[in-house]
């Protein structure tokens, strides 16, 4: 017998482009089950975006809304709805999404409406007398799942123990659905964790074709709706002979599916007033510079500096996108500029490196990357912007001639830069682990709660500290 197995994953409420993807998937798996074939259907994280305006206003219940829409038979908690959507408001996507969510090794709040939808210990459906195990696990950001009061356990362990259990239970066939990435589900394998497919997510690979490792078959559909998987398990005397696996791609010229389309328009019109309500009033030009300094981003530094009572602040200039003309700025202007759901970060760093860290930042090939992972929701990275500091930089110019700046000095809190003092400091999870920036990686931090968003938000009532955004931080000597 075969077992067709569909999956998405890592949507990230690509919603136009997801549209029209969920047609395809909803024909294909339509047209299996016409024909008697057996078909499970999952949908493996990271669907939810707070990125997207649409999921913003409605806190992730159009994406459930998608799920229950269209034919899953359980999905996965990604990294972006255990960390950007508020543990308080999981019970309401179970109920919003109605299928069961598979994640082994998270804990989510119980209540008598969704326990019967909670497969933590995973769960065994009979296919024509092939029992099928399916659990899931997702990667675990602990510092922060601790920050944010989310009980979590290590994946890895996890997947051994259900694995084993749902075997001891009597499962022919065990298959994991993942939010760990490639290279986990690869680990796992290697390692002989007794699973017959690996439904992976989270790296964005587009594994055409799948592959196989050791005694396991892993696969996984990329990105942002551009496709989805279709695995076909041949069942032999009740176990996996083989397993072959292709991507099915939405086309442009695809029709949206109708049951998505609705959604959408209705969540639209519940997300317009709230996307429209004001959230400040600015009297003069907040202008941003990828290159040179922005005022929002000195503004944002300074509320993350007021905020944590730390001596200095450090963001890169791309986390916002953009400048506000004067007026009034609503809830759609704030997550136009500053779509990112990364969290503030305090270290402890000595002078010296604090300076070595600013120099890095000047790096013009740095400042100029396309920013990725860690939450980045921009373009380009851009340089670094500080509070509670003033640099002092010299021009001068390169072996072709082109203007190059350097730092020549630094204070902090109006005094010299002591390169043996600590201090404290607060950045963005970007910054801090991001391997693009060398200097701070295997640092001790913690975690601060609101987003980065919310603490812009905050800044943009402050009028006070709006005028002094608008005083530069580096000074040309």
């Amino acid at each position: 017998m075969e077992v067709h197995i569909l999956h998405t994953n890592d949507v990230h409420s690509e919603f136009d482009r997801y549209a029209r993807l969920a047609s395809r998937l909803r024909q294909v798996h339509a047209q299996l089950c016409a024909q008697g074939e057996r078909v499970l259907c999952f949908e493996l994280g990271d669907h939810i975006d707070v990125s997207n305006p649409l999921t913003n206003a409605t806190e992730g219940r159009i994406n459930a809304r998608m799920i229950r829409e269209l034919p899953y038979d359980g999905w996965v908690f990604g990294n972006n709805e255990t960390l950007t959507v508020d543990r308080q408001l999981w019970p309401a996507l179970l109920l919003e999404a109605g299928k069961p969510l598979y994640c082994s090794n998270i804990d989510v709040p119980p209540t008598d409406q969704t326990a019967a939808l909670n497969r933590q210990q995973g769960d065994i459906c009979r296919l024509d007398g092939v029992a099928v195990g399916v659990f899931g696990v997702t990667v675990r950001y602990q510092k922060l799942l601790d920050t944010l009061g989310v009980q979590s356990a290590d994946p890895a362990l996890t997947a051994w123990e259900i694995a084993r259990s749902l075997r001891a239970k009597g499962a022919d066939i065990v298959i994991m659905l993942s939010h760990l990435g490639l290279r986990a589900d690869r680990e796992l394998a290697d390692d002989g964790l007794p699973v017959d497919l690996i439904v992976g997510s989270h790296t964005h690979h587009f594994l055409d074709g799948g592959e196989r490792r050791g005694q396991s078959w892993i696969v996984q559909a990329g990105k942002h709706g551009h496709a989805f998987g279709h695995a076909v398990l041949d069942v032999q005397g009740g176990s996996v002979r083989c397993v072959t696996s292709h991507l099915v791609y939405g086309e442009q010229s695809d029709p949206p599916d109708a049951g998505v389309d609705r959604i959408i328009s209705a969540a639209e019109c519940e997300a317009d007033a709230w996307l429209e309500e004001p959230v400040a009033v600015v009297t003069e030009h907040l202008g941003h510079s990828l290159l040179g300094e922005s005022e929002l981003v000195n503004l944002l530094c300074d509320q993350l500096r007021s905020e944590y009572g730390s001596d200095v602040a450090i963001l890169n200039g791309g986390v916002v996108t953009g400048g506000y003309l004067a007026g009034a700025i609503r809830r759609r202007d704030l997550l136009a500029v500053c779509a990112t759901p990364m969290r503030p970060v305090n270290m402890r760093l000595d002078g010296a490196t604090i300076l070595r860290l600013l120099v890095q930042g000047f790096d013009s090939e740095l400042v100029g990357r396309q920013g990725f992972g860690f939450g980045f929701r921009g373009h380009f990275v851009g340089r670094l912007h500080v509070s509670g500091a003033d640099v002092y930089t010299r021009m001068s110019s390169d072996a072709e001639g082109f203007g190059r700046e350097s730092i020549e000095s630094m204070e902090i809190g109006g005094e010299p830069l002591d390169g043996n003092r600590l201090y404290n400091v607060t950045t963005s999870e970007y910054v801090a682990l991001s391997p693009i920036y060398s200097e701070l990686q295997g640092r001790n931090f913690s975690y601060g709660v609101p987003t980065l968003r919310t603490l812009l938000e905050r800044a943009l009532t402050r009028g006070e500290l709006v005028n002094l955004a608008r005083l530069r931080r580096y000074h040309v000597i």
